[in-house]
């Protein structure tokens, strides 16, 4: 059943379903590179964003086998955009004797990567 919200208009509760498990969480940092022009005193002048990424982090309890690699493509239904390649940085796999087995995927979006 899905939650039923009370309050504040336009607050989201909980994930959009992923592929390959259930979604327990998941983040999504915003970054660019700069480079910084000094002057004779070192005082900074002039300055250059450059290169926009952005970086995922989804954990997953898994409902099928996985055979995702490191470097592989991947499509994240959470992620604010799907513009340019989305790969696979690492992988980790675990599991417990008391609990669900997990997989947390860290990925980087490159927007100008076609």
């Amino acid at each position: 059943m899905p939650a039923t919200t009370i309050g504040t208009s336009g607050v989201v509760f909980g994930l959009t379903s992923e592929t390959g498990g259930v979604v327990q969480s998941f983040s999504e940092t915003r970054n660019t590179e700069k480079a910084e022009v000094r002057n004779q005193t070192g005082e900074v002048t002039g300055l250059a964003f450059y290169n926009p990424t952005d970086t995922y982090s989804i954990s997953l309890i898994t409902t099928a086998a996985n055979t995702a690699t490191a470097g592989a493509s991947i499509s994240i239904s959470n992620a604010s955009s799907s513009a340019g390649s989305t790969r696979i940085d690492s992988i980790t796999l675990n599991k417990t004797n008391t609990g669900f087995n997990t997989i947390d995927i860290s990925a980087t979006r490159y927007p100008s990567v076609t």
